[in-house]
């Protein structure tokens, strides 16, 4: 069930069966620790990271396993992301790249 939330749609976190996170310099702890810590402990099946460290995207898939994420699947740029639960989905994580950028 979603409610509005001043232009918003939003979602009880425990409602979510993926929730991705984008991982950003500036908060790489938050990220890449405390986020994953609350969405672990809500309950979320899976997990999808992408990071964009030292331009070279890498897209990571966890699911939720005794109250921690393990890893399931994982793909660096130049090479295919595929994972095949809770949905189907492939991608080479040098395609989430603008043009401008490669």
């Amino acid at each position: 069930m979603s409610s509005p939330g001043g232009g918003r749609t939003t979602m009880k976190i425990s409602d979510a069966v993926l929730l991705g996170e984008i991982v950003s310099p500036g908060n790489r702890r938050k990220d890449v620790i405390d986020r994953p810590r609350e969405y672990a402990a809500a309950g979320v099946p899976f997990f999808l990271r992408v990071d964009l460290r030292n331009r070279v995207p890498t897209l990571a898939l966890y699911e939720l396993v005794d109250g921690e994420y393990r890893p399931l699947a994982a793909a660096a740029a130049g090479s295919t992301f595929t994972m095949v639960r809770p949905f189907e989905f492939s991608v080479d994580p040098a395609d989430l790249l603008d043009d401008e950028a490669t």
